[in-house]
């Protein structure tokens, strides 16, 4: 009898010194603003400063927004041969990127395989479900390509150990062959 397989993963994206370069200078602007959003009461002589201070709610919640945006989760569930691929923004709301069956994977295999800068340039999406956007050619990096509404999709994922049997049992002619490491067998105390 066969058992059902779930595997599920998820990776937090990582920006870098990118998004600490943007949050300062977001963080920079806004101050700035503000300032300027209660030095024209001086400037213009008026007595405005309610006006000012919902601009100032205004870009602070602007900035807020922005900040909390940036944080992405991608999540991966594989229930049997079903794969649903989803990103979560702001730690709040999650959307569905897709969901597709291992059996119409034309390939499955990783990143440092031989094909994959030809499938990359051949697909018409590639999704990047990694920690970071601009990734190392290594082998914790695996992708899948499959067809879907005439369109190919190339979905490069964080590769987890567990997730090997369910792609050969799943697909076998599309995933790439390797060597699994095989596991010490433990001796039962009543054998000794």
């Amino acid at each position: 009898m066969l058992q059902d397989s779930f595997v599920e993963t998820s990776v937090k994206r990582k920006n870098g010194l990118s998004e600490v370069i943007f949050n300062t200078v977001l963080v920079t602007a806004a101050i700035i603003a503000i300032f300027f959003a209660f030095y024209a009461n001086f400037l213009i002589g008026e007595n405005l400063f309610f006006i000012s201070g919902i601009v100032s709610f205004g870009i602070v919640a602007g900035v807020v927004v922005l900040i909390k945006r940036q944080h992405k989760i991608y999540e991966v569930e594989i229930s049997n041969d079903l794969v649903d691929c989803a990103i979560i923004l702001g730690d709040n709301k999650r959307d569905d990127l897709v969901s597709f069956s291992l059996k119409d994977c034309e390939y499955i295999g990783p990143v440092t395989s031989d094909r994959f800068n030809s499938d990359k340039e051949s697909a018409n999406i590639v999704i990047r479900m990694t920690d970071y956007k601009q990734f190392d050619i290594d082998d914790k990096y695996w992708y899948w390509l499959f067809t879907d509404e005439g369109m190919k999709i190339l979905i490069v994922f964080m590769y987890k150990e567990e997730m090997y049997p369910v792609f050969r049992r799943y697909n076998p002619r599309g995933t790439k062959p390797m060597v699994m490491p095989k596991k010490p067998v433990e001796k039962d105390k009543e054998d000794e």
